[in-house]
């Protein structure tokens, strides 16, 4: 068989990456949560908060004892010339000694406006209140100095210095916000390049372009009707096509599906069709059933085996409340003959179902090649479809036993759910088996997103989002709540009574 290539491969389907953030908003959290606490560590580690106190001066020139100024050039050159005097260690050591301090624990810098006479003086200093004082201690003393040298000039405060109540050092307070919004984004852009980059099939085309088998169809995503007392309960309800509440696409994936299996059962006489997946949940037991129901509504006699023996699901699917007598398991454990079994007719159809509902942890010692030959044999001479609900290929052999002896096997294949090397390994194995592969179903497809598709203005969109309630009522299928509450639709039928659709 010819592998395709399966290594990573932009795969993107816009209801999956969704899916992806959303499931993952709890990283996201963690990521910001992480990125705080790893603020608070360098804060508290390596950082060393410093407070800053400014005060604004503006420096003026004056010209000998008229008292008249100079231009605003001399201010500005004398202020220049003032930014290092404030510097000098005189200054500080006299700030120092008006406060009663042995050292000027601070730093001085000074700053000019551009183009003007203004000086900022600032001190920074370990502690608000010695910085603010220090800077107080200094506008104190600085006329001692500067007009026993500088005679020429006047030095006004502009702006009184104030206590910092911040530190002034601190660009990672400033940005914290900015930090924990970024590294969520960066922990957001990772989940979703995982989602891109993840090898499932999310739509038909991935399929094709991954999988070493051919489709056989689709079925669309098809969201089930629940009651608010359902949800409340958390109720889950088997998507089946007679449902009053099915879509129309939803149903018309399965007519397409049915119509590809009568066209195999036409031309090529098989008549028993395995239904399996690669792994559990991906609604293998939903596509049988629905298949089963839709080859019954085209007139055909079908019967519907259970021989998912380690968990059986299909008498969940149509809801099956009565107590049987036997499972079918006890068939395959020659407990009882074929002859003897109860089958159950569903409605007035010509659907008939093999239950089991007891779980058998030795399913393994139950399925016998040549005892499921010879049942499927049986079967084929009173029913023109045998639909056969398998396990899981990976969950166990079972499926593959089965698959040797009957017709044609399909594959389901849950979008974005197991990894394709997975799904080409199960091809493989079937195909190694000696059985016969017809093809997979691509389930749980999600319309491609498009704006007129989601307001509803195009096909797709139309026969996507409304409830056609007129099919499914014209279906022979169809009942209401009330119908089903006094009657669940099933009655007993015996091997004798199978009749095959001439």
């Amino acid at each position: 068989m010819k592998r395709k290539f399966s290594g990573f491969s932009i795969n993107f389907e816009w209801n999956s990456l969704i899916k992806d953030v959303v499931r993952s908003l709890w990283a996201i959290v963690l990521a910001a949560l992480i990125a705080l606490m790893g603020i608070q560590v360098v804060e508290k580690s390596i950082y060393t908060p410093t407070y800053t106190s400014t005060a604004v001066l503006v420096v003026r020139s004056r010209v000998g004892t008229s008292g008249t100024f100079s231009s605003l050039t001399a201010s500005t050159e004398m202020a220049n010339i003032f930014t290092e005097v404030f510097k000098q260690n005189s200054i500080k050591k006299l700030a120092a000694e008006n406060l009663g301090l042995e050292t000027f624990d601070g730093t001085v810098t000074t700053s000019l406006t551009d183009s003007t006479n203004l000086l900022n003086v600032s001190v920074k200093a370990d502690d608000p209140e010695l910085a603010f004082k220090l800077l107080t201690s200094i506008l104190e003393i600085y006329p001692e100095v500067t007009e026993a040298v500088f005679t020429d000039s006047v030095i006004d405060i502009v702006s009184e210095p104030k206590m910092a109540t911040m530190p002034s050092n601190s660009r990672l307070m400033v940005y914290r916000k900015h930090i924990i919004l970024l590294t969520m984004l960066f922990e957001a852009g990772l989940i979703v390049l995982c989602s891109l980059f993840r090898g499932t099939v999310k739509e038909e085309k991935g399929f094709a372009d991954k999988v070493d088998s051919k489709l056989l169809g689709i079925i669309s995503h098809e969201k089930p009707h629940l009651s608010k007392k359902e949800r409340y309960k958390k109720k889950k309800r088997a998507l089946l096509i007679n449902d009053a509440y099915s879509s129309l696409r939803f149903t018309e994936d399965y007519q397409k599906l049915c119509t590809k299996i009568e066209y195999i059962h036409k031309n090529q006489q098989k008549k028993t069709f395995v239904v399996s997946s690669v792994a559990e949940n991906e609604g293998k037991s939903t596509v049988a059933a629905n298949i089963a129901l839709a080859l019954s509504d085209r007139g055909y006699s079908v019967v519907l085996l259970d021989l998912d023996v380690h968990k059986p699901s299909i008498y969940k699917i149509f809801d099956f409340n009565n107590e049987i007598e036997t499972d079918f398991s006890d068939v395959l454990s020659k407990k009882v003959e074929i002859g003897d079994f109860k089958f159950y007719r569903y409605r007035k159809t010509s659907l008939t179902i093999a239950f089991n509902k007891h779980s058998n942890e030795k399913s393994e010692l139950l399925i016998n090649n040549q005892v499921i030959d010879d049942v499927l044999k049986a079967l084929k001479e009173k029913a023109d479809f045998v639909i056969i609900d398998t396990p899981p290929i990976n969950a166990s052999a079972d499926a593959i036993a089965i698959a040797e002896v009957a017709d044609a096997t399909v594959l389901v294949v849950k979008t974005d759910s197991v990894p394709v090397e997975d799904i080409n390994e199960a091809i493989l194995n079937i195909s190694e088996s000696g059985a016969n592969l017809e093809g997979c179903i691509l389930n749980n497809v999600y319309k491609p997103f498009t704006l007129f598709g989601q307001m509803g203005a195009d096909e797709r969109g139309y026969y996507g989002q409304s409830n056609y309630y007129g099919y499914s009522k014209s279906s022979k299928f169809h009942t209401t709540d009330s119908t089903q509450k006094k009657d669940d639709g099933f009655s007993a039928d015996s091997f004798d009574s199978l009749n095959r659709n001439e």
